[in-house]
């Protein structure tokens, strides 16, 4: 498995999707909307362009998460190299923990960029608790989404993965608060944002920023994602197997 983890982390570093869309987009759209939101903070609230921050890390952290697993994993079995990746003495079950171990190694540096722009550009300050504090929990944060990758792979073909997996993550970005401040949210769309895995994951990054606790829903929601994700994953993962 340990070879196979190195084959999968180096095929992903050739994988232009992966260097645009984890680590360019976030840090180019943390910068624009930091200059159009990073001023806007009320008083006593957490400063936007920390808010921003942290959403725009999630934001990284979920694309590398989803690059590294549903796109790569529908084309492996629609071109039948997954099929010889099952000769291999290790079972298939094995080759998905693999992928998704992958997609959660190549999540950090996506995220760690963005932090760093907000420290070099915008001067963002906070104590080394906090930020040992947001990069180990927002990592943990989007790995549901390494579980959301696999189930994708399985759902679409080589023609329709890539135009299915960006297009959720881009709904479930917008629609999860990464995109502007949630305070400037209509009510709504807040109460939908915080139905979902993206505005969990990041409220763990804002609430550790802003000096507070970590609210127990956060981590009950990424949970139940996580066990959906699995579930579906698992379902069609088994249906592959008896199809082949």
């Amino acid at each position: 498995m340990k070879d196979y983890v190195r084959l999968e982390i180096l095929r992903t570093l050739r994988d232009p999707f992966y260097l645009f869309l984890a680590v360019v987009v976030p840090i180019g759209f943390y910068l624009l909307f930091s200059g159009l939101f990073g001023s806007e903070t009320p008083p006593g609230a957490l400063s936007g362009n920390i808010e921003i921050m942290v959403a725009l890390a999630v934001y990284g952290g979920i694309w590398a998460c989803l690059v590294a697993t549903g796109p790569r994993l529908a084309n492996e079995r629609s071109s039948g190299w997954f099929r010889h990746l099952g000769l291999l003495p290790i079972s298939p079950w094995k080759i998905l923990a693999g992928r998704a171990l992958v997609a959660m190694v190549f999540s950090l540096p996506a995220m760690l960029l963005v932090y760093a722009t907000g420290i070099v550009v915008h001067g963002v300050q906070l104590s080394i608790g906090q930020w040992i504090g947001i990069i180990v929990l927002m990592w943990v944060g989007v790995w549901p989404f390494a579980l959301l990758g696999i189930a994708l792979g399985y759902v679409t073909n080589d023609t329709t993965s890539f135009g299915v997996t960006y297009g959720l993550y881009m709904v479930l970005s917008a629609a999860g608060g990464l995109w502007v401040p949630p305070a400037i949210l209509p009510s709504t769309m807040l109460t939908i944002a915080k139905l979902l895995p993206t505005y969990h994951a990041a409220d763990l990054g804002w609430r550790i920023a802003d000096g507070q606790p970590i609210e127990g829903i956060s981590v009950v929601v990424l949970v139940v994602w996580a066990v959906c994700f699995l579930a579906v994953a698992t379902l069609f993962a088994r249906r592959a197997a008896r199809v082949r």
